[in-house]
């Protein structure tokens, strides 16, 4: 091979690595966005949901199976995110979201792969390094709206099925203190809370979109599905249904979802 032939060799590589980077780069940037970001904060939290579950009922089979599938996608996406951004807080959250997961992926790993006849292993550790996963991608949700506002993004669904995640998250975890005896009246009033700002919110969202020509129909059925939520949470803690409260609170989180995907 000549050296001009060599030459011409060496800059087609330069150049394909190049835009192989650029493409990375930017797919990267892609999973930096308030949108991506309030997605994986839906997976965690219903990996959080599940794993509530299982304590409370060890050979819950349809939860073993959402955890390990909330697993598959979130060991998928949050090594995705970029390890680096130009602000210098945000590069700080990355770094240590993308550094707390292996930990947790491992720790929830091994517990969705125990055999369903053991006892439901102490979970305390990881719930508490999910949760501090789970307030690390909400700060860093908050920098990138808060450094580069996405105008034209419509998230109030996708806000709102968080909401419904954190509710029933929360509801589960009294639930599980409940049973252990270990009573909390603070806990039953962020219960209420919760409870009511999610009401106002879905109230507003059916204000505003309620003629829409496709939205209106998961907003009202969401709203339906709500009401049965509610007659739920005002009997706990006298009669705790913990499964009915994660089922129907998945099908407003559906719901939301799917308004989400027609704007």
């Amino acid at each position: 091979m000549s050296k001009a032939q060599l030459l011409t060799t060496l800059l087609f590589l330069l150049t394909f690595m190049n835009q192989a980077m650029s493409l990375e780069s930017a797919a990267k940037n892609n999973n930096l966005t308030p949108e991506h970001l309030l997605k994986q904060e839906l997976l965690l939290n219903q990996l959080i949901e599940n794993i509530h579950l299982l304590q409370i009922d060890f050979l819950n089979k349809d939860a073993r199976m959402k955890m390990q599938d909330n697993l598959a996608l979130l060991n998928q996406s949050i090594p995705a995110l970029p390890e680096k951004s130009n602000d210098q807080e945000t590069s700080k959250l990355l770094s240590s979201t993308l550094s707390l997961w292996p930990i947790i992926s491992r720790h929830a790993a091994w517990m969705a792969d125990l055999p369903a006849h053991s006892r439901p292993p102490e979970a305390t550790t990881l719930l508490l390094a999910l949760a501090r996963l789970d307030r690390k991608l909400l700060l860093l949700r908050q920098e990138i709206l808060t450094s580069k506002p996405h105008k034209n993004e419509k998230l109030d669904f996708l806000e709102q099925a968080l909401l419904m995640q954190r509710l029933s998250r929360h509801y589960l975890s009294l639930t599980l203190s409940e049973l252990n005896e270990d009573k909390s009246a603070s806990g039953r009033l962020q219960l209420q809370t919760l409870a009511r700002h999610f009401e106002q919110k879905l109230s507003r969202l059916g204000q505003e979109y309620g003629d829409h020509a496709h939205a209106a129909k998961p907003i009202k059925q969401a709203q339906v599905t709500w009401n049965f939520i509610k007659v739920g949470l005002e009997q706990f803690p006298d009669k705790p249904i913990p499964e009915m409260i994660a089922r129907y609170g998945s099908s407003v989180v559906k719901r939301m979802t799917s308004a989400h995907k027609m704007f």
